[in-house]
């Protein structure tokens, strides 16, 4: 879990002072197990989430007022949480822990404000192409990428109401990717850009990286096509009726 995660799904911005502590408290407790805290260490948690100074004295009476956290036995200059309190806050977020559908990512590679929100099946391609990137896994990326290139493609076709151009002789499925770019490439009614002279370069690094036994995907490999890569999104979401 990290802390902007963390920050949105509690709505921290629009809490008190004193209930923003205690919900970076409860979060760094839950990050790490330290389950005692001094008032450095609680302005540091502000300081992290980039909320301003505090008046740690009034900060920690308000804690202690409202029955949040105490004071250890025996360890005058630290809190603790009331365990009814913590437990509360437990009842409350303890969920975002456990949430194996979250995918971290930060925009590392594709623009999420500008390619997200759009259809959620899209949004978790998004996702998972920038953590990959954001991890080292670009193998993993490039076939994600090709995936997502094949996916905006299609949306391209129906959205013209010609995807019948791109379906097998049974009238049920599509075509392999490869043919499906021959099509687009000369398709008056799709009217790509000059920018169809990279759909065979999308769509090999990912055949590489998926099929090739010896090949494995670098950094300049994504780095290379990116530029490339986001013209042809956003010309195939302008396509797709998606922005």
């Amino acid at each position: 879990m990290k802390i902007l995660d963390f920050k949105n799904a509690t709505d921290l911005d629009k809490q008190s002072q004193t209930i923003q502590a205690a919900l970076l408290c409860y979060f760094h407790e839950k990050n790490t197990n330290e389950q005692y805290f001094d008032m450095k260490g609680i302005q540091e948690l502000f300081s992290d989430t980039g909320f301003s100074q505090i008046n740690c004295s009034r900060v920690k009476k308000n804690l202690i007022d409202k029955k949040l956290m105490r004071t250890p036995k025996g360890m005058k200059t630290s809190l603790e949480f009331i365990p009814m309190r913590f437990q509360e806050f437990e009842n409350q977020y303890s969920d975002l822990w456990e949430n194996n559908e979250i995918i971290v990512s930060e925009s590392e590679l594709l623009d999420e404000n500008k390619f997200c929100g759009k259809r959620n099946y899209l949004d978790r391609l998004i996702k998972q192409i920038n953590h990959s990137y954001a991890n080292n896994c670009f193998d993993a990326a490039a076939v994600l990428m090709r995936r997502l290139f094949e996916v905006v493609l299609v949306l391209s076709y129906q959205a013209l109401d010609i995807d019948d151009e791109i379906k097998d002789a049974s009238g049920n499925g599509y075509l392999m990717l490869e043919s499906i770019v021959n099509n687009a490439k000369n398709n008056k009614t799709l009217k790509l850009s000059r920018i169809k002279k990279e759909f065979d370069t999308f769509r090999m690094i990912g055949n590489f990286s998926a099929h090739s036994i010896t090949y494995t995907a670098g950094k300049k490999d994504i780095d290379d096509i990116k530029i490339n890569y986001r013209v042809m999104l956003e010309e195939l979401y302008t396509k797709a009726g998606l922005i």
